[in-house]
């Protein structure tokens, strides 16, 4: 059965001027199928969505619940731009935005099969210092995305997975935080990226270890 969102239909949900995942594709509406719920705040809804194209693979669709700032898909095309060169794991380049009747936007992802850092420590599968060796990397990417003038904006444990096949660490939502701000907020700071790296440490640390390795004598 197809998922809803705030009562809309999904045939509702994906209407919209979601632009083309693949860059030499024509500009036109992308035919989306919602599968299902993926996560829930109060500020945004995610969902898994499969791309009805013939090269069609799975997405990830996050719907905010509030309208856009002015200027949200200008910032979400430049956000594309410089994110383009970039080459390395652990973060993936937004694919298509739009926005809804009532000004509420959407954004399009690759969709990665994983599970939140702290389920996997919850769950004995990664003991405390092996979740935070995870991290490491994921620092140096958002250091070097500070050296071009980019932000998260959102480094908390929801936006940190484990990838099920690599087992690498993968950062989810990489500056799409800031597309939502207006002209009267303030903007995020590569300080606070770095803060919410430090404040998913300590939580790590204070998770009790289950890990199976842990348990051997």
């Amino acid at each position: 059965m197809a998922a809803t969102h705030r009562q809309y239909c999904a045939a509702c949900l994906l209407e919209g001027a979601l632009a083309p995942v693949e860059d030499d594709a024509p500009v036109r509406t992308r035919q989306l199928t919602l599968l299902l719920p993926l996560g829930e705040t109060a500020a945004t809804n995610v969902f898994l969505v499969k791309d009805e194209s013939p090269h069609g693979r799975l997405l990830r669709l996050k719907i905010w619940c509030r309208p856009a700032a002015t200027g949200f898909l200008a910032r979400f095309h430049h956000l594309q731009t410089q994110m383009e060169s970039w080459t390395f794991e652990g973060v993936d380049r937004p694919l298509a935005a739009g926005l809804d009747a009532t000004g509420c936007p959407s954004v399009l992802t690759e969709f990665r099969q994983g599970v939140p850092i702290l389920d996997r420590v919850r769950s004995g599968r990664l003991d405390h210092e092996e979740a935070i060796a995870l991290l490491t990397p994921l620092i140096a990417l958002t250091r070097r995305a500070h050296a071009r003038g980019l932000v998260h904006g959102s480094i908390v444990a929801g936006n940190v997975i484990v990838e099920v096949e690599s087992g690498r660490a993968r950062l989810l939502d990489f500056g799409l935080t800031p597309l939502m701000a207006s002209a009267e907020d303030r903007p995020p700071l590569a300080s606070a990226d770095l803060a919410g790296f430090e404040a998913l440490t300590r939580t790590l640390r204070a998770l009790p270890n289950l890990s199976t390795s842990a348990l051997e004598p």
